[in-house]
């Protein structure tokens, strides 16, 4: 609130957005939706992007940059342990390293 209170126009927070937290899905947790929404309510310019393409990612700051009077909130959907088949959308990775086997088999998936 104090950020758009004070018209941080040079101020932008990018959030990685993988719905997850380090005991399960969030909407099974504590739900965060609506999560877009509950950033534009507290004043800031808010750009959602797919966060694994980084094209849309630098058009996002390059919109930010534009925004005068206010912060910009980036949120960037992604896919916790995207391109590993065992780790993608597995909350059990959340907060866990992989074992040395697990960690030579996704270096491998991810050639």
């Amino acid at each position: 609130m104090a950020a758009a209170h004070f018209k941080l126009d040079n101020l932008v927070a990018m959030i990685d957005r993988n719905c997850q937290q380090i005991d399960g899905w969030c909407c099974d947790v504590m739900d965060t939706e609506p999560f877009p929404e509950k950033w534009r309510s507290f004043g800031w310019h808010t750009i959602e992007v797919d966060g694994h393409d980084l094209a849309q990612i630098i058009a996002a700051l390059a919109e930010a940059k534009k925004i005068k009077g206010k912060p910009t909130a980036i949120i960037a959907h992604t896919t916790k342990g995207k391109g590993v088949s065992f780790m993608e959308n597995n909350p059990e990775f959340h907060g866990k390293a992989p074992t040395p086997e697990e960690a030579e088999r996704a270096l491998k998936e991810l050639e």
